[in-house]
């Protein structure tokens, strides 16, 4: 700490602050247009000069370190004087406007007295306007060349899109090669936007419908990073999303999606009413009129077949209050254990991975531990892609210099930054990290320590790796066997190594088999309880953490507690009346053969399109044919609600209150920012979920009576000991708490693990490797991997009702240039893709981000039907399905007249 004197004041600055750092700390205005705390000092707009006792000239306040015993003066005539005639100079340049605007270059303006410009006819900045980005514009004119944009892309985001071309007068700010935005590689994270202080860079929304008058806090809907913003309000209409500068989970930054991607919510085909399908049309019915069938028709099913007759699948994309409500609704009113959420096939094999080994399905860390790490190893997960604001973290710290390795089959742009990129055949990371595994057990780099002392059966860990040698693992998985040693010394020598993986670790035959790899490396090493270690799976959705944290599994109660726990099953007894049902439930999977067989009956699903998403589509759309009743609660009409009995229109995440679980355990609020939309007939509209199965439950006969979702809350504490210390008062105003939370007035645990396991010691579990479920074939020699790309997420179901389709409105085959050539195809013809399923037809991108054999494809369109080539091969633990390993051949088409004329 540094005791400094500003302004006659005594200030306390931290280690590395700058004296504008310490003054804003303490409250005191220093004026400045090129500085933000997001960025590194600049120094170039010279508003923030101050008077430094001892030291000649004026000193900038942005660059000048705060030392001890210093004493600044930041207000003085001969200041005023100075930055006025320089604010002046900036405004000379700018387009004629009233200087009432708020942006900060006016605000200064009138706070310095400025009512007019006395320059005549000065020399105007100039250029077009650049629209071509559907979210933001550029207006050259208005640009004072501070930088802001530039850096911001650089250092906050990583992409580094932008630049400062020219000089003097002329300098100005380009995208790309000088292309305009939409045509460079700019992300559309919205971080220059944010950082503009002339509003040179402006949102089109806030230009179109005005100022946001007023703001509420929020987390976003999309991935599981678990974003925080404030969505600003106008007239009624959200008008901007602008990210939490305080949040310690995006520290004032966003992606595309959660920035701008929002404007679904006004689609004109949201579901605003239910709809009753009566012959081969659908009925606009009111609430009561749906409510009333929903209960006759489970009703009658449950007395005709019994409880296992009935199932409902809840949503990753809806709040703990909801997916408990839904979870509490098929226990203790079907009376059965029948209830699963989409984790099923994300990251269910982290749930049996993790609890078989550490004890607790959950990430071990915060996010924080992205700074912490001294390594950081991603293993099958692309997050600037898929959890963008993490994504740009791991950039920054491999920036820093922060050693990473990638482990993935595809070259994502993460690999560009790898100290090390292990490009193994898909399918193949069980092999892969076992071989890792024989060289810290063989050049004896495990932690002895750490072993002896907090964890069981290393041995049979050992037994299992010990044949596991570089050069056996290289032919298995095509990785060299120099760079697997490399990668087992970096990892294990670090001091600190952090992991962590995504769905290309769990989403294969045995992704159960590939978490527990994972984990028993960091057991040996001791990567587990400090920080900048641990297991952290990157979550695919906003609650997927949250949905099974709180019950919405068959296999477990809310918290992970077992049905057979006597203390739970006479807790949940007392606060519910009804009894803990005891036999395990049906996974998701197990659904679909449960229709197919007609012995499932009756199917509740909630903001889930399995008709698009789930494998082997072409099996379960006949499952989906095969209930005698299936209710449908969505935004909009899903794939799957073309199969339903009842369409319920669902609310969005701005339309109620909640709270969803990010990925780092963190129990964030969700607040209802604008009411849902109005109903065609009388009595109809959107309701919130919560309240849909409230109304449900009490028409069967289980009166389920809230106020509001805190009440809701507060039952899922009374009943998880990993909550008990959340409730709506703890999270408001705050960052949200990390469970566990075992009791009230607990901080809540950033890292788990510190000091024992939840079974007392970790369990080494050895696991061999096996190969995929399809391997190539003469046949079907290509490998297909399927996932996510930056601009749409999931079904996209929310981002193809957005303007992002102007970036990107289809899905694409990416196929090695090799392979193409072999074929004789080029970027954006389309070919014949045939599975041992289906077949489907598909135009490709042709890509040195695959490798020669293999192939990759979003599934963000339901057009495409991709998904129904996938099996229905999945993890025989957790049943994740097997989305990464699937073979296909690949068929030219025959030229249309159109292609031929060009």
């Amino acid at each position: 700490m540094a005791s400094l004197t500003i302004n006659g004041r005594t200030v306390q600055a931290d280690a590395g602050d700058t004296v504008l750092a310490a003054a804003r700390r303490a409250g005191i205005p220093i004026p400045t247009l090129c500085a933000s705390p997001h960025l590194k000092p600049y120094g170039g707009c010279r508003l923030c000069l101050c008077h430094v006792e001892g030291q000649n000239g004026l000193a900038a306040a942005c660059t000048t370190p705060a030392r001890d015993g210093m004493t600044v003066r930041s207000d003085s005539e001969v200041l005023n004087r100075h930055r006025r005639n320089l604010i002046e100079l900036y405004l000379s340049e700018q387009p004629d406007r009233e200087l009432a605007a708020s942006e900060p270059l006016l605000r200064l303006a009138r706070q310095f007295g400025l009512h007019e410009v006395r320059y005549r006819d000065p020399e105007k900045r100039g250029g077009y306007v650049d629209t071509s980005n559907p979210y933001f514009a550029f207006e050259p004119a208005k640009c004072i060349a501070c930088a802001r944009c530039v850096r911001a892309c650089d250092e906050v985001q990583g992409t580094v899109a932008l630049a400062l071309s020219g000089r003097g007068f002329g300098t100005r700010v380009v995208a790309g090669n000088d292309t305009g935005f939409a045509r460079s590689n700019c992300v559309s994270c919205g971080a220059c936007v944010k950082e503009c202080p002339t509003e040179a860079l402006y949102e089109k929304a806030v230009a179109r419908f005005g100022r946001p008058g007023s703001a509420t806090r929020t987390t976003c809907t999309y991935c599981g990073v678990g974003c925080q913003f404030e969505a600003g309000l106008q007239a009624g209409r959200i008008v901007q999303m602008l990210p939490v500068d305080a949040s310690p989970v995006n520290r004032g930054h966003a992606c595309m999606k959660g920035r701008f991607g929002w404007d679904y919510l006004d689609a004109p085909d949201r579901l605003t009413t239910p709809l009753l399908r009566r012959g081969t049309a659908w009925v606009e019915i009111s609430w009561d009129e749906a409510l009333d069938t929903m209960a006759d028709h489970f009703s009658r099913i449950k007395d005709a077949h019994g409880p296992e007759a009935l199932a409902a699948i809840s949503s990753s994309r809806g709040t703990n209050e909801e997916n408990y409500l839904i979870s509490k609704f098929v226990r203790c009113v079907f009376g059965t254990n029948n209830i699963d959420n989409c984790a099923r096939v994300c990251h269910s094999a982290t749930v049996t991975g993790m609890m078989e080994t550490v004890g607790a399905s959950a990430a071990t860390n915060s996010l924080d531990a992205i700074e912490q790490a001294k390594l950081i190893m991603v293993v099958g997960a692309n997050p600037t892609e898929a959890h963008p604001v993490a994504g740009a973290r791991i950039k920054r710290a491999a920036r820093r210099g922060t050693p990473l390795i990638v482990i993935d089959p595809r070259r994502i742009e993460l690999a560009d930054y790898a100290s090390l990129h292990l490009r193994l055949r898909p399918g193949t990371n069980v092999a892969l990290l076992n071989g890792m595994g024989h060289v810290i057990v063989t050049e004896k780099l495990m932690d002895r320590t750490f072993v002896e002392a907090r964890t069981e059966q290393y041995d049979d860990w050992v037994a299992t790796v010990l044949p596991c040698t570089p050069e056996k693992t290289e032919q298995i998985t095509g990785v060299p066997a120099g760079d697997i040693r490399k990668a087992a010394r970096l990892y294990a020598q670090s001091g600190a190594s952090m992991c962590l993986h995504g769905l290309g670790v769990t989403e294969h035959k045995f992704g159960s088999h590939g978490v527990i790899a994972l984990c028993n490396l960091a057991l040996a090493t001791g990567n587990v309880g400090r920080p900048g270690t641990g297991i952290n799976p990157l979550r695919g959705q906003n609650n997927v953490q949250g949905a099974c944290d709180v019950g919405s599994l068959p296999t477990a109660f809310s918290g992970y507690q077992r049905f057979d726990d006597p203390g739970l099953r006479e807790l949940h007894a007392s606060i519910t009346g009804r009894p803990l049902p005891q036999k395990r439930g049906l996974k998701i999977p197990d659904m679909w053969d449960a229709a197919l067989a007609g012995t499932l009956k009756g199917l509740w699903i909630i903001g889930y399109d399995v008709a698009q998403t789930d494998p082997n589509l072409k099996k379960v759309r006949a499952a989906l044919g095969k209930l005698q009743f299936l209710v449908v609660q969505d935004l909009f009409m899903s794939q799957t609600a073309k199969y339903a009995s009842l369409v319920l229109p669902g609310a969005a995440f701005v339309e109620k209150d909640g709270t969803y679980t990010n990925m780092e355990r963190r129990v964030q609020r969700v607040r209802k920012v604008v009411d849902p939309p109005a109903g065609i007939l009388p009595g109809s509209g959107v309701l919130p979920d919560w309240q849909v199965i409230c109304e449900v439950s009490t028409r069967m006969g289980y009166p389920m009576r809230y106020d509001h979702p805190s009440q809701i809350m507060d039952e899922i504490a009374r009943l998880t000991p990993s909550m008990r210390g959340i409730s709506y008062d703890r999270l408001e105003g705050g960052n949200g708490l990390q469970w566990p939370v075992p009791e009230a007035g607990h901080p809540g645990t950033a890292i788990m693990h510190q000091q024992a396991f939840p079974n007392g010691r970790a369990q080494f579990v050895g696991v061999d490797y096996l190969p995929p479920g399809e391997e190539s074939s003469g046949e079907y020699p290509f490998v297909l991997v399927t996932g996510r790309i930056l601009e749409h997420y999931c079904s996209g179901a929310q981002t193809r009702r957005t303007h992002i389709m102007e970036l990107v409105d289809h899905d694409a085959l990416e196929i090695h240039p090799d392979d193409a050539r072999k074929l004789a195809v080029r970027s954006g013809q389309s070919v014949r893709v045939i599975s041992a399923r289906s077949e489907i037809v598909m135009p490709v991108e042709v890509s040195e981000r695959v490798a020669p054999g293999q192939l990759f494809a979003s599934f963000h369109f339901p057009e495409n039907n991709l998904n129904t080539l996938l099996s229905s091969n999945a993890d025989e633990a957790s049943r994740c399905p097997e989305y990464k390993v699937s073979t296909v051949r690949l068929e030219k088409l025959k030229r249309t007249a159109v292609e031929k004329s060009r």
